[in-house]
Protein backbone atom coordinates (compact mmCIF):
# COMPACT_ATOMS: atom_id res chain seq x y z
CA UNK A 1 0.00 0.00 0.00
CA UNK A 2 2.61 2.59 1.03
CA UNK A 3 4.25 1.52 -2.33
CA UNK A 4 1.54 2.44 -4.58
CA UNK A 5 0.98 5.88 -2.61
CA UNK A 6 4.49 7.06 -3.02
CA UNK A 7 4.31 5.62 -6.55
CA UNK A 8 1.35 7.85 -7.08
CA UNK A 9 2.91 11.15 -5.18
CA UNK A 10 6.09 10.96 -7.48
CA UNK A 11 4.01 10.22 -10.96
CA UNK A 12 1.61 13.36 -10.14
CA UNK A 13 4.14 15.74 -8.77
CA UNK A 14 7.11 14.96 -11.45
CA UNK A 15 4.48 14.98 -14.08
CA UNK A 16 5.49 15.91 -17.52
CA UNK A 17 2.38 17.51 -18.20
CA UNK A 18 2.08 19.33 -14.44
CA UNK A 19 5.95 20.54 -14.42
CA UNK A 20 5.77 21.99 -18.05
CA UNK A 21 2.26 23.53 -17.62
CA UNK A 22 3.32 25.46 -14.57
CA UNK A 23 6.64 26.56 -15.92
CA UNK A 24 5.03 27.96 -19.05
CA UNK A 25 2.34 29.95 -16.82
CA UNK A 26 5.30 31.71 -14.98
CA UNK A 27 6.94 32.28 -18.19
CA UNK A 28 9.81 30.02 -17.74
CA UNK A 29 9.67 28.46 -20.92
CA UNK A 30 7.32 28.81 -24.34
CA UNK A 31 8.05 25.67 -26.08
CA UNK A 32 9.81 22.67 -25.46
CA UNK A 33 13.46 22.69 -25.69
CA UNK A 34 16.42 20.56 -24.93
CA UNK A 35 16.13 21.69 -21.06
CA UNK A 36 12.46 19.85 -20.34
CA UNK A 37 11.27 21.08 -16.81
CA UNK A 38 11.25 18.02 -15.49
CA UNK A 39 14.74 17.26 -16.29
CA UNK A 40 15.54 20.45 -14.84
CA UNK A 41 13.56 19.82 -11.43
CA UNK A 42 14.67 16.10 -10.85
CA UNK A 43 18.50 17.22 -11.65
CA UNK A 44 18.46 20.21 -9.43
CA UNK A 45 17.19 18.13 -6.48
CA UNK A 46 19.62 15.11 -7.17
CA UNK A 47 22.63 17.21 -6.92
CA UNK A 48 21.43 19.84 -4.50
CA UNK A 49 20.38 16.36 -2.08
CA UNK A 50 24.05 14.99 -2.19
CA UNK A 51 25.44 18.21 -0.30
CA UNK A 52 28.56 18.33 -2.52
CA UNK A 53 27.62 20.62 -5.00
CA UNK A 54 29.70 23.60 -5.15
CA UNK A 55 29.42 25.35 -8.95
CA UNK A 56 26.81 25.56 -11.94
CA UNK A 57 29.33 23.19 -13.53
CA UNK A 58 28.39 20.51 -10.68
CA UNK A 59 24.76 20.96 -11.70
CA UNK A 60 25.10 20.87 -14.80
CA UNK A 61 27.49 17.40 -14.48
CA UNK A 62 23.67 16.06 -12.78
CA UNK A 63 21.45 17.09 -15.28
CA UNK A 64 23.81 15.46 -17.96
CA UNK A 65 24.63 12.55 -16.15
CA UNK A 66 20.62 11.79 -15.91
CA UNK A 67 20.62 11.91 -19.38
CA UNK A 68 19.44 8.72 -20.95
CA UNK A 69 22.08 9.37 -24.31
CA UNK A 70 24.81 11.84 -24.87
CA UNK A 71 22.29 13.56 -27.52
CA UNK A 72 20.90 14.79 -25.01
CA UNK A 73 23.31 16.77 -23.20
CA UNK A 74 23.32 20.57 -23.09
CA UNK A 75 26.30 22.84 -23.07
CA UNK A 76 26.95 25.21 -20.13
CA UNK A 77 25.69 28.62 -21.43
CA UNK A 78 22.06 27.60 -22.62
CA UNK A 79 22.29 25.50 -18.82
CA UNK A 80 22.80 29.22 -17.05
CA UNK A 81 20.72 30.57 -19.28
CA UNK A 82 18.20 28.68 -18.25
CA UNK A 83 19.12 29.47 -14.34
CA UNK A 84 19.23 33.10 -14.46
CA UNK A 85 15.61 34.01 -15.99
CA UNK A 86 13.68 36.01 -13.23
CA UNK A 87 11.07 33.13 -14.03
CA UNK A 88 13.38 30.45 -12.63
CA UNK A 89 13.00 31.30 -8.61
CA UNK A 90 9.34 32.06 -9.37
CA UNK A 91 8.96 28.30 -10.71
CA UNK A 92 10.75 26.65 -7.84
CA UNK A 93 8.96 28.31 -5.39
CA UNK A 94 5.51 27.97 -6.92
CA UNK A 95 7.06 23.78 -6.85
CA UNK A 96 7.63 24.05 -3.31
CA UNK A 97 4.18 25.27 -2.74
CA UNK A 98 2.86 22.14 -4.52
CA UNK A 99 5.25 19.82 -2.48
CA UNK A 100 3.99 21.05 0.93
CA UNK A 101 0.50 20.55 -0.18
CA UNK A 102 1.13 17.30 -1.69
CA UNK A 103 4.06 15.67 0.44
CA UNK A 104 4.17 17.38 3.25
CA UNK A 105 0.59 16.69 4.26
CA UNK A 106 0.73 12.93 3.60
CA UNK A 107 1.82 11.93 7.41
CA UNK A 108 0.44 13.77 10.35
CA UNK A 109 2.89 13.39 13.76
CA UNK A 110 1.17 12.64 16.94
CA UNK A 111 1.73 14.90 19.13
CA UNK A 112 1.19 14.61 23.53
CA UNK A 113 -2.13 14.96 25.07
CA UNK A 114 -1.36 18.76 25.75
CA UNK A 115 -0.58 19.80 22.68
CA UNK A 116 -3.29 17.63 21.11
CA UNK A 117 -5.99 20.14 21.55
CA UNK A 118 -4.34 22.63 19.01
CA UNK A 119 -4.97 22.62 15.30
CA UNK A 120 -1.21 22.60 14.97
CA UNK A 121 2.07 23.64 16.61
CA UNK A 122 4.16 26.05 14.03
CA UNK A 123 7.99 26.44 14.90
CA UNK A 124 9.29 30.19 13.75
CA UNK A 125 12.98 30.91 12.91
CA UNK A 126 15.23 32.35 10.75
CA UNK A 127 18.63 31.55 9.56
CA UNK A 128 21.22 33.37 7.40
CA UNK A 129 23.88 32.65 4.42
CA UNK A 130 26.49 34.54 2.72
CA UNK A 131 25.78 35.25 -1.16
CA UNK A 132 28.32 36.78 -3.51
CA UNK A 133 29.73 39.99 -2.44
CA UNK A 134 28.42 41.54 -5.85
CA UNK A 135 24.99 41.30 -4.22
CA UNK A 136 25.39 43.45 -1.66
CA UNK A 137 23.57 46.02 -2.83
CA UNK A 138 20.29 43.73 -3.18
CA UNK A 139 20.73 41.45 0.08
CA UNK A 140 23.08 43.70 2.92
CA UNK A 141 24.48 42.00 5.37
CA UNK A 142 24.64 42.70 9.23
CA UNK A 143 28.20 42.51 9.25
CA UNK A 144 31.06 43.97 7.07
CA UNK A 145 33.37 41.28 6.81
CA UNK A 146 31.06 39.77 4.75
CA UNK A 147 28.77 42.11 2.70
CA UNK A 148 26.10 40.38 1.42
CA UNK A 149 24.09 37.52 3.16
CA UNK A 150 20.48 36.02 2.45
CA UNK A 151 17.80 35.78 5.72
CA UNK A 152 15.33 32.94 5.28
CA UNK A 153 12.44 32.95 7.18
CA UNK A 154 10.42 29.58 7.91
CA UNK A 155 7.68 28.95 9.72
CA UNK A 156 7.57 24.57 10.49
CA UNK A 157 4.88 22.61 11.80
CA UNK A 158 5.54 20.03 14.36
CA UNK A 159 2.31 17.62 13.15
CA UNK A 160 3.99 17.40 9.17
CA UNK A 161 7.48 18.06 10.66
CA UNK A 162 8.03 20.53 7.53
CA UNK A 163 7.97 23.68 6.21
CA UNK A 164 4.26 25.63 5.70
CA UNK A 165 5.71 28.95 4.96
CA UNK A 166 9.22 30.06 3.75
CA UNK A 167 10.45 33.95 2.60
CA UNK A 168 13.73 35.61 1.79
CA UNK A 169 14.91 38.53 2.29
CA UNK A 170 18.04 40.59 2.98
CA UNK A 171 19.51 39.65 6.24
CA UNK A 172 19.05 43.34 7.44
CA UNK A 173 15.15 43.03 7.37
CA UNK A 174 13.41 42.67 10.62
CA UNK A 175 12.34 38.88 11.87
CA UNK A 176 8.96 40.57 13.19
CA UNK A 177 7.79 40.63 9.51
CA UNK A 178 7.26 37.20 8.72
CA UNK A 179 5.61 36.31 11.71
CA UNK A 180 2.52 33.94 10.83
CA UNK A 181 -0.79 36.42 9.79
CA UNK A 182 -2.36 36.46 12.98
CA UNK A 183 -6.01 36.33 11.17
CA UNK A 184 -4.98 32.25 10.37
CA UNK A 185 -3.62 31.47 13.81
CA UNK A 186 -7.14 30.09 15.17
CA UNK A 187 -6.30 27.72 17.81
CA UNK A 188 -2.95 27.01 16.88
CA UNK A 189 0.25 27.24 19.04
CA UNK A 190 3.03 29.54 17.89
CA UNK A 191 7.28 28.95 19.32
CA UNK A 192 9.54 31.63 18.70
CA UNK A 193 12.76 32.67 19.57
CA UNK A 194 14.26 35.63 21.84
CA UNK A 195 14.38 38.41 17.90
CA UNK A 196 10.45 38.20 17.27
CA UNK A 197 8.59 39.15 20.61
CA UNK A 198 5.95 42.00 19.69
CA UNK A 199 3.30 43.33 21.88
CA UNK A 200 1.16 44.57 19.49
CA UNK A 201 1.50 40.64 17.12
CA UNK A 202 0.34 39.25 20.53
CA UNK A 203 -2.45 41.02 20.92
CA UNK A 204 -3.60 40.48 17.51
CA UNK A 205 -3.26 36.74 17.78
CA UNK A 206 -5.25 36.68 21.15
CA UNK A 207 -7.78 38.16 19.09
CA UNK A 208 -7.93 35.69 16.76
CA UNK A 209 -7.98 33.17 18.96
CA UNK A 210 -4.05 31.76 18.34
CA UNK A 211 -1.53 31.00 21.65
CA UNK A 212 2.26 31.27 21.83
CA UNK A 213 5.43 30.79 23.37
CA UNK A 214 7.88 33.28 23.15
CA UNK A 215 11.16 33.94 24.50
CA UNK A 216 11.92 37.10 26.56
CA UNK A 217 14.97 39.16 25.95
CA UNK A 218 17.06 40.91 28.50
CA UNK A 219 15.03 44.14 28.17
CA UNK A 220 12.10 43.15 29.14
CA UNK A 221 10.72 44.83 32.45
CA UNK A 222 7.06 44.43 32.90
CA UNK A 223 5.17 45.03 36.53
CA UNK A 224 4.24 42.05 38.53
CA UNK A 225 0.72 41.36 39.25
CA UNK A 226 1.16 37.72 40.54
CA UNK A 227 3.65 35.84 41.27
CA UNK A 228 3.94 31.46 42.04
CA UNK A 229 6.89 29.02 42.37
CA UNK A 230 7.19 25.84 40.31
CA UNK A 231 5.24 24.19 42.96
CA UNK A 232 2.24 26.72 43.00
CA UNK A 233 3.03 29.13 46.13
CA UNK A 234 1.99 32.47 45.88
CA UNK A 235 4.52 34.63 46.74
CA UNK A 236 3.15 37.60 47.95
CA UNK A 237 6.09 40.09 48.67
CA UNK A 238 6.47 40.09 44.46
CA UNK A 239 3.52 41.47 43.67
CA UNK A 240 3.85 45.17 42.48
CA UNK A 241 7.87 44.88 41.79
CA UNK A 242 9.36 45.24 37.96
CA UNK A 243 10.81 42.29 37.30
CA UNK A 244 14.02 43.13 37.13
CA UNK A 245 13.85 43.77 40.48
CA UNK A 246 13.19 40.30 41.53
CA UNK A 247 16.93 39.65 41.75
CA UNK A 248 18.90 36.55 43.54
CA UNK A 249 19.76 38.16 45.67
CA UNK A 250 15.90 39.18 46.66
CA UNK A 251 14.54 36.05 45.84
CA UNK A 252 16.16 32.39 45.24
CA UNK A 253 13.19 30.55 43.95
CA UNK A 254 14.73 29.25 40.57
CA UNK A 255 11.49 28.70 38.47
CA UNK A 256 8.71 31.45 39.22
CA UNK A 257 5.65 31.73 37.02
CA UNK A 258 4.53 35.22 37.10
CA UNK A 259 1.41 36.99 35.87
CA UNK A 260 2.69 40.41 34.46
CA UNK A 261 1.14 43.36 32.91
CA UNK A 262 2.83 45.61 30.45
CA UNK A 263 0.93 49.07 29.65
CA UNK A 264 -2.73 47.71 29.61
CA UNK A 265 -1.46 44.12 28.38
CA UNK A 266 -1.12 41.61 31.00
CA UNK A 267 0.21 38.42 30.07
CA UNK A 268 2.28 35.42 31.89
CA UNK A 269 5.97 34.95 32.41
CA UNK A 270 8.35 31.99 32.98
CA UNK A 271 11.38 32.67 34.84
CA UNK A 272 13.93 29.98 35.47
CA UNK A 273 17.50 30.76 36.65
CA UNK A 274 20.39 28.64 34.97
CA UNK A 275 23.24 28.43 38.21
CA UNK A 276 25.65 27.03 35.75
CA UNK A 277 25.57 29.48 32.88
CA UNK A 278 24.94 32.49 35.79
CA UNK A 279 21.73 34.26 34.00
CA UNK A 280 18.24 34.03 33.72
CA UNK A 281 16.07 32.76 30.71
CA UNK A 282 12.33 34.08 30.29
CA UNK A 283 9.70 32.81 28.33
CA UNK A 284 6.46 34.75 27.61
CA UNK A 285 3.43 32.77 26.95
CA UNK A 286 -0.80 33.17 27.14
CA UNK A 287 -1.57 29.36 27.72
CA UNK A 288 -3.25 29.40 31.15
CA UNK A 289 -1.77 28.29 34.32
CA UNK A 290 -4.34 25.81 35.05
CA UNK A 291 -3.92 23.82 32.57
CA UNK A 292 0.27 24.53 31.88
CA UNK A 293 2.06 24.62 34.62
CA UNK A 294 5.42 26.36 34.45
CA UNK A 295 7.68 22.93 33.53
CA UNK A 296 4.75 22.31 30.57
CA UNK A 297 5.50 25.94 28.83
CA UNK A 298 9.95 25.50 29.42
CA UNK A 299 9.50 21.62 27.88
CA UNK A 300 6.79 22.75 25.07
CA UNK A 301 8.88 25.42 24.05
CA UNK A 302 12.11 22.82 23.57
CA UNK A 303 10.08 21.73 20.99
CA UNK A 304 10.94 24.91 19.10
CA UNK A 305 14.83 23.45 18.40
CA UNK A 306 13.50 21.01 15.79
CA UNK A 307 13.23 24.08 13.20
CA UNK A 308 17.38 24.67 14.03
CA UNK A 309 17.41 21.00 13.14
CA UNK A 310 15.78 21.57 9.65
CA UNK A 311 18.03 24.83 9.32
CA UNK A 312 21.17 22.60 9.87
CA UNK A 313 19.74 19.75 7.66
CA UNK A 314 19.17 22.53 5.13
CA UNK A 315 22.93 23.60 5.39
CA UNK A 316 24.65 20.35 5.60
CA UNK A 317 22.81 17.76 3.42
CA UNK A 318 20.89 20.49 0.84
CA UNK A 319 23.60 22.34 0.34
CA UNK A 320 22.24 25.48 1.25
CA UNK A 321 25.28 27.72 1.61
CA UNK A 322 27.50 30.52 0.03
CA UNK A 323 26.28 29.70 -4.62
CA UNK A 324 29.06 30.74 -6.82
CA UNK A 325 27.31 33.02 -8.22
CA UNK A 326 26.46 36.59 -8.69
CA UNK A 327 22.97 36.35 -10.18
CA UNK A 328 19.95 37.25 -8.23
CA UNK A 329 17.55 34.81 -9.83
CA UNK A 330 20.04 31.58 -9.77
CA UNK A 331 20.88 32.51 -6.09
CA UNK A 332 16.67 32.69 -5.30
CA UNK A 333 15.67 29.81 -7.34
CA UNK A 334 18.83 27.55 -5.96
CA UNK A 335 17.51 28.82 -2.21
CA UNK A 336 14.17 27.34 -3.10
CA UNK A 337 15.40 24.23 -5.19
CA UNK A 338 17.18 22.84 -1.85
CA UNK A 339 13.75 23.53 0.47
CA UNK A 340 11.84 21.31 -2.47
CA UNK A 341 14.29 18.82 -2.07
CA UNK A 342 14.26 18.85 1.46
CA UNK A 343 10.26 18.76 1.45
CA UNK A 344 10.38 15.88 -0.07
CA UNK A 345 13.16 13.94 1.39
CA UNK A 346 11.53 13.86 4.49
CA UNK A 347 8.08 13.32 3.64
CA UNK A 348 9.32 10.31 1.85
CA UNK A 349 11.47 9.22 4.79
CA UNK A 350 8.79 9.98 7.35
CA UNK A 351 5.83 7.96 4.88
CA UNK A 352 8.02 4.77 5.23
CA UNK A 353 9.02 5.02 9.07
CA UNK A 354 7.76 7.89 11.51
CA UNK A 355 10.43 7.20 13.75
CA UNK A 356 13.10 7.40 11.19
CA UNK A 357 16.56 9.55 12.06
CA UNK A 358 16.38 12.31 9.62
CA UNK A 359 19.86 12.85 10.31
CA UNK A 360 21.17 9.64 8.52
CA UNK A 361 18.27 10.02 5.53
CA UNK A 362 19.45 12.48 4.64
CA UNK A 363 23.56 11.52 4.64
CA UNK A 364 21.95 8.53 2.56
CA UNK A 365 19.80 10.14 -0.14
CA UNK A 366 22.83 8.19 -2.96
CA UNK A 367 21.61 5.49 -1.82
CA UNK A 368 17.61 4.71 -1.20
CA UNK A 369 16.07 8.13 -3.17
CA UNK A 370 18.49 8.85 -5.93
CA UNK A 371 17.42 5.67 -7.80
CA UNK A 372 13.68 6.74 -7.20
CA UNK A 373 14.57 9.77 -9.18
CA UNK A 374 17.05 8.36 -11.87
CA UNK A 375 13.89 6.17 -12.42
CA UNK A 376 11.42 9.02 -12.64
CA UNK A 377 13.75 10.88 -15.29
CA UNK A 378 14.15 7.70 -17.40
CA UNK A 379 10.34 7.56 -17.20
CA UNK A 380 10.89 3.92 -16.16
CA UNK A 381 7.35 3.86 -14.43
CA UNK A 382 7.85 -0.03 -14.25
CA UNK A 383 11.15 -0.52 -11.86
CA UNK A 384 10.25 2.56 -9.59
CA UNK A 385 8.08 0.27 -7.27
CA UNK A 386 11.52 -2.05 -7.15
CA UNK A 387 13.25 1.39 -6.32
CA UNK A 388 10.73 2.30 -3.81
CA UNK A 389 10.49 -1.35 -2.03
CA UNK A 390 14.37 -0.69 -2.31
CA UNK A 391 13.80 2.34 0.12
CA UNK A 392 11.66 1.28 2.16
CA UNK A 393 13.91 -1.64 3.35
CA UNK A 394 16.76 0.10 3.18
CA UNK A 395 15.49 3.24 5.84
CA UNK A 396 13.77 0.65 7.86
CA UNK A 397 17.05 -1.14 8.72
CA UNK A 398 19.60 1.35 8.22
CA UNK A 399 17.90 4.76 9.04
CA UNK A 400 16.26 4.09 12.94
CA UNK A 401 16.61 6.68 15.97
CA UNK A 402 19.51 5.92 17.94
CA UNK A 403 18.48 4.90 21.95
CA UNK A 404 19.85 8.23 23.41
CA UNK A 405 21.39 8.16 27.19
CA UNK A 406 19.15 9.10 30.05
CA UNK A 407 21.06 11.84 30.46
CA UNK A 408 20.07 13.47 27.60
CA UNK A 409 16.54 11.77 27.09
CA UNK A 410 14.71 15.29 28.64
CA UNK A 411 16.64 16.76 25.35
CA UNK A 412 15.25 14.62 22.29
CA UNK A 413 11.82 15.35 21.06
CA UNK A 414 10.67 12.06 22.25
CA UNK A 415 11.56 12.95 25.51
CA UNK A 416 9.31 16.03 25.84
CA UNK A 417 7.09 14.29 24.69
CA UNK A 418 6.92 11.29 27.44
CA UNK A 419 7.51 14.31 30.15
CA UNK A 420 4.26 15.94 28.59
CA UNK A 421 2.54 12.65 28.65
CA UNK A 422 3.01 11.77 32.17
Amino acid sequence: MMIISLKKQFMQFFSAHFLQKTAKNIGLMKRCRAILPEQLVLSLISALSKGNCTSIADLLRQFNGMCLTEMDNVAYKPFHNQLRKEAFPLFMRQLVQFAIAQFARQQCAQLPDKMSCFNDVLLQDGSSFHVHRQLASVYPSRFKRNPAAIECHMTMSLKTFSPTAMTISADTASERDYLPKPATMDNKLLLADAGYPDFDYFAELERHGGFYIFRGAKSLNPTVIEARNCKGRTLTKLAGKKLKEITRRTNRTEVLDLAVCRGNQTFRVIRRWFAEEQRFCIWLTNLPRETYSADDIMAIYRCRWQIELMFKELKSHTNWQRFATAQKAIVDGLVWASLLALCIRRSTALQIMPSVSLFKAAKNVDVWLLPIFECISHKSWSEIIDKIDWAIRYITKNAPKAQQRKSKKDITLDGIYEQLNA
